[in-house]
């Protein structure tokens, strides 16, 4: 883990292309610092001004006092030199941020420059941010070592961002709403300091108490499962990534350089690990909003309270179809004082409407009844502009009573009549939302990661059981075998030597050459006929299955025909199964993410459907079931119209055995299953066709 404290708490910086002139990128990163505050040493650093300015050295060896942070902002060509100069440089200097743009984002040059920055890394042990970043904000070390200005005060909220431009629209959007942040962190490129270390900072940062990630790539998919796995949901991490289709990777491989991953293994990880998903940039910005001002909530239970039906109805509609609010209950003591409150006509069930007509006082006897006796339930306060409200007036109501209610929340909804009053909110940490829906969307994530922490903290602490096989001597003959000749697909009988010390249970077959082999007198009938040819990956597609064969006369027919169709030399013989549910079961070793375990519905329109969930290993019994809960099949797994429900744990025993198997045979690429087939009536699974595939 790379220690980054001193980067982003420094006492001393120096800045490379400092200048005394106005709109220099060096001189604006000098006054920013100054501006924010900052008690800090400055060493400008610029060969071009020594000799003249006093202030001003030649180089970062001239620098004969500790420096904590290099900021760099010369030509990408540049750079090199200067984190040689600093590494070299006594005291050595460890810490730099590279703000200089001109890398790997800027083509095939411009890659070469930025290896160089990692191969000086490497050797000098240096931690640099960037480069092609906007450098990072330290709000309570009231530290702007960014060239973007603005008045930043702290907060709770971190965020980390891949792209600079984004991170400046944030900034300004939190500043016009009285929002603080704990920290601000552009990664750029990320040559050398990525999210996960960032996110294995801010894990240990008392001031961080929730991590907002912009994202258009994941640089390394272990460390970055390694980071949240210490990180275990201790702290909210909202994420929003980019480049979830080729039109949006291709836009990021010519801002970042980023090269494109598989979204699906992605969107995995972020479910294992918890983290809260926006779907656009003002999502992202509620989630933010509702972390910097309010509670997590303790409960989904939720209180609406409105002066205009349609909007109540709609917050109804919205918490109607969510797994994780529901309408409280009101008792009916609470009910009685509302009547005694409200003139006739209003309703005292949730949502309860107090009328068009209702003044700030309504408001606020409505809020004092429920903060007497449910003040621990979240409260959504709904307002339409009509001609007895008074916005501003309401909003001074609902700060007051945001000291008894912690979780309360707002939608006022209009435009100019409320603009003033929605500012109000905000500016007194109240989170005001444009519509009704937008708040509860923004809670519904919340509660999502309130209620799974408990489950994550279960399942990162629970490492399956292993089947203590020692690795044997024929497995390892298979793999050499099959690489010799230059096959990276192993005949039947070669994965099912594999698959039975593995105890997955492998459908017991045959496997021949020609007609003439003595095995085929014993044949039972109704049996199926497969090529068994390496070289062909999906059997149907080339006409190399015939099912069903009841005599010899139809066996040699279809072997005739296979035979025809794809010259196959190699031919599988398995006994004719009765129907039941068909699985595909796979795993593949992604180039980030490394192993990674599918399961989902199978058969001939497997890839159609594509009811598929991903498994990130280590996975556990208690995580597989749960996971079995997002296929869209699962009711008909459960058991749907009386129909009987398929044994769920002979489901994850498969898969935490291909799991080892995976793991202890890395000479294994990928392994895919179609159909696993399974009962409900008692009979055990059976893998029909499996294909084991060599790196």
């Amino acid at each position: 883990m790379k220690k980054l404290e001193s980067l982003f708490n420094p006492k001393s910086i120096a800045i490379v292309g400092a200048s005394p002139k106005r709109g220099k990128l060096g001189n604006i990163l000098a006054e920013n610092i100054k501006i924010s505050g900052w008690k800090g040493q400055i060493y400008p650093v610029n060969p071009k001004y020594a000799k003249n300015h006093a202030k001003y050295f030649a180089s970062l060896q001239e620098i004969k006092k500790k420096v904590d942070l290099v900021l760099v902002a010369i030509p990408a060509t540049a750079v090199s030199q200067a984190l040689l100069e600093g590494a070299t440089a006594s005291p050595k200097i460890s810490n730099f941020a590279v703000i200089s743009s001109g890398f790997k984002e800027a083509g095939t040059e411009g890659k070469k420059l930025e290896s160089e920055l990692v191969e000086i890394s490497e050797k000098y042990q240096l931690n640099i941010l960037g480069p092609n970043c906007l450098g990072f904000i330290n709000p309570k070390q009231k530290l702007n070592a960014t060239f973007t200005s603005g008045n930043f005060k702290p907060g709770k909220v971190a965020i980390v961002s891949q792209s600079g431009a984004l991170a400046v629209a944030l900034l300004d959007w939190t500043e016009s709403i009285g929002a603080g942040l704990s920290k601000v962190i552009s990664i750029g490129n990320k040559s050398v300091v990525d999210e996960s270390d960032v996110i294995n900072y801010l894990a240990g940062d008392k001031d961080t108490h929730a991590i907002a990630l912009y994202l258009e790539d994941i640089k390394s998919g272990g460390k970055f499962i390694e980071a949240l796995t210490k990180l275990s949901g201790r702290k909210p991490v909202v994420v929003i990534k980019a480049g979830k289709n080729k039109l949006g990777q291709k836009a990021i491989s010519s801002h970042t350089g980023s090269l494109a991953q598989d979204e699906s293994i992605i969107e995995a990880a972020f479910k294992k690990f918890n983290l809260i998903q926006a779907d656009n940039i003002p999502e992202f910005q509620d989630l933010i909003e509702f972390l910097s001002f309010t509670e997590i909530p303790r409960s989904g239970e939720i209180i609406v309270v409105t002066n205009a039906g349609g909007p109540g109805v709609l917050a109804s509609d919205f918490i109607g179809k969510s797994e994780q609010l529901s309408l409280l209950e009101l008792p009916t003591k609470v009910k009685n004082e509302l009547k005694t409150l409200l003139p006739a006509g209003s309703s005292v069930e949730n949502p309860i409407d107090i009328l068009g007509d209702a003044t700030p006082e309504r408001y606020q006897g409505t809020l004092e009844i429920l903060s007497k006796y449910l003040a621990k339930y979240p409260t959504l306060a709904i307002l339409t502009p009509q001609s007895q409200t008074d916005p501003d007036r309401v909003a001074q109501v609902l700060v007051k009573s945001k000291k008894k209610i912690p979780v309360l929340l707002t939608s006022f909804l209009g435009g100019k009549k409320v603009s003033k009053a929605k500012l109000a909110l905000k500016e007194k940490c109240i989170s005001d939302f444009s519509s009704p829906e937008e708040a509860l969307a923004a809670m519904e994530k919340i509660l999502l990661f309130r209620n799974s922490q408990s489950d994550l903290k279960k399942r990162t602490g629970n490492s399956p059981k292993e089947l203590s096989l020692k690795k044997q001597s024929s497995s390892i003959k298979i793999f050499d075998g099959a690489l010799r000749e230059k096959r990276h697909m192993l005949f039947w009988n070669e994965a099912e030597k594999i698959f039975n010390r593995y105890k997955i249970p492998l459908l017991k077959s045959t496997s021949f050459a020609a007609l003439n082999d003595p095995r085929l007198k014993k044949v039972k009938f109704p049996c199926v006929l497969k090529t068994d040819d390496p070289k062909i990956a999906h059997r149907w597609d080339k006409k190399g299955v015939v099912l069903n064969i009841s005599n010899f006369s139809e066996f040699k027919k279809a072997y005739l025909r296979i035979k025809k169709n794809t010259k196959s030399k190699n031919f599988l013989i398995q006994p004719m199964q009765k129907p039941g549910l068909e699985l595909i079961l796979g795993m593949k070793r992604d180039s980030s993410f490394g192993l990674v375990i599918i399961i989902g519905l199978g058969g001939t329109y497997a890839e159609i459907f594509r009811d598929r969930v991903i498994f990130i290993p280590p996975v556990t019994p208690k995580e597989i079931l749960r996971k079995l809960r997002d296929l869209k099949m699962y009711p008909i797994l459960k058991g749907y119209r009386g129909e009987k429900g398929y044994n769920l744990q002979e489901i994850a025993n498969v898969i935490l055995r291909i799991q080892q198997l995976a793991s202890e045979n890395p000479e294994i690429s990928e392994i895919d299953i179609n159909p696993f087939l399974i009962y409900n009536d008692g009979r055990k699974g059976q893998v029909l066709d499996a294909k084991v595939y060599l790196a």
